[in-house]
């Protein structure tokens, strides 16, 4: 072993070396003491977690106490003990985690964080070069919607999904928009099957789950070795960019190149007989916005945006609510011995219920229910969460009654009963327990809540123009 002298020049600069070329690496790196202090953490380590690399870092328990599976994890690096384990990043995505004793008399433990999806394209690309469609990304395969029951419940689906197949056909390129939860990918997937056919790929690309590296390797290949990314490979399929707000900016520019090299390719060979790829892009940020403030560029914006498909909440879409808890109980009995049985008491509180998770949030809920279905104090706990008001950011709906204030106390009087009685929905989750949080019936929130009507006409009386 070679030692170096003590604050010698050359030493700052093989640490700084050393530091630098950890931040290279696609695998996070976490340096622990025995206690779990970190200690240090490379680029990739902070992307996965989500914390400053500037800030105290902290211990282990406090960086991921609400990520999945990483209790067995710590309880192994105090313990000292080494093995792999299944966790989550702070976004959700899948990693495997492998600690590691530093060699010698160093009390040092190393935690490498593997992102699963990045490593099985590498490995794919690598071991199967040929083999198309093997290093697909396709989301889990658990309940796909029935779209053909969706769209005869809610009207507001149907047009939806009417919209993007016209879009889909014409080639026009589309932007799911709406909140985590509503079903964006089955969508996209939706869209995707109404115009391929069954050899055609679809890629699901997670663009906050990957670095810049990864994501453009994964996109666009490597011209070393020559292996094409999936925009390369689709040959008539599907390229899906969920959390397309979170592209590296240094991505977004490349991707605005292939669009336009594409553009003048179609130009000039339109009789090419090579069949290309589909864009579609979804996230549930406001892409305007992040335009607005140099976060997402504009010229990428326009290529991606052309027609945008904004999926409601759950709770805008009330007939969905017990078809989509009968599919999901369906689904879970195949694999119970016993069919769990839905309690009525919970389906009214779901109807009432205001889904801030959406369906990946009913999915859970079903989920718990088949679990504790044999356990009263689970189920109480199941409608003690559902009960439970829910936290707003702001109390906008009561700011927004001086803006337009006016000297009219009747008028003045309607809208800060409307102002009041839709903060309590925001707040309760539902017109039924606003109207009980409220003092009032549920016809009266319901009324007041109700579109105006047309003014009445002139040939009313005047007895009855008074009538409120």
């Amino acid at each position: 072993m070679i030692e170096q002298p003590e604050n010698s020049a050359s030493s700052a600069a093989t640490n700084q070396a050393a530091a630098f070329s950890l931040d290279t690496l696609g695998d996070g790196l976490i340096a622990l003491a025995p206690d779990g202090a970190i200690v240090s953490a490379n680029k990739e380590a902070s992307r996965m977690l989500r914390f400053g690399r500037n800030a105290d870092l902290g211990d282990l328990g406090s960086i991921t106490k609400d990520n999945d599976g990483w209790s067995a994890l710590r309880a192994a690096v105090l313990a000292g003990r080494s093995g792999d384990f299944a966790v989550r990043a702070a976004e959700g995505q899948p990693l495997m985690a492998t600690t590691r004793h530093a060699s010698g008399s160093s009390e040092i433990r190393w935690i490498v964080l593997r992102d699963i999806e990045a490593f099985a394209y590498r490995q794919n690309r690598v071991f199967n070069p040929k083999q198309e469609g093997a290093s697909r990304f396709m989301s889990s395969e658990g309940t796909r919607p029935d779209f053909q029951v969706q769209r005869q419940l809610c009207p507001e689906i149907n047009r939806l999904l009417n919209r993007g197949e016209r879009a889909t056909r014409q080639g026009a390129r589309v932007l799911i928009t709406g909140e985590p939860g509503v079903g964006k990918t089955e969508i996209a997937r939706f869209l995707h099957n109404s115009i391929s056919d069954s050899r055609d790929p679809f890629y699901l690309v997670n663009c906050a789950s990957a670095g810049e590296v990864e994501l453009s390797e994964m996109l666009f290949g490597t011209p070393g070795d020559r292996t094409q990314g999936f925009l390369g490979q689709t040959n008539g399929g599907t390229v899906f960019l969920d959390e397309v707000a979170e592209l590296p900016p240094a991505v977004q520019v490349r991707l605005i190149g292939y669009l336009e090299d594409r553009k003048r390719r179609d130009e000039y060979q339109p009789a090419s007989r090579h069949r290309q790829s589909r864009i579609i892009a979804a996230t549930n940020r406001n892409l305007k916005e992040l335009v607005a403030k140099g976060q997402f560029r504009s010229d990428l914006y326009f290529r991606l945006a052309v027609i945008d498909l904004k999926v409601p909440p759950l709770r805008d879409l009330a007939p969905l609510v017990n078809h989509l808890v009968d599919r999901f109980a369906r689904t879970i009995n195949q694999r119970r011995h016993a069919p769990v049985i839905i309690p009525q008491r919970i389906r009214e509180i779901l109807s009432d219920y205001s889904f801030p998770g959406n369906i990946r949030e009913l999915h859970n809920i079903v989920q718990r229910i088949a679990v504790f279905i044999d356990d009263a104090d689970g189920l109480d706990e199941i409608m003690g969460d559902l009960l439970s008001p829910m936290s707003i950011p702001n109390d906008s709906a009561m700011q927004e009654l001086s803006g337009a204030a006016t000297l009219d106390l009747r008028s003045e009087v309607r809208r800060f009963e409307r102002a009041l009685i839709d903060k309590a929905i925001q707040v309760h989750g539902s017109k039924r327990k606003a109207a009980k949080a409220l003092g009032v019936d549920i016809g009266t929130v319901v009324r007041k809540t109700a579109p105006t009507t047309q003014a009445p006409s002139s040939k009313q009386s005047p007895d009855r123009e008074k009538k409120v």
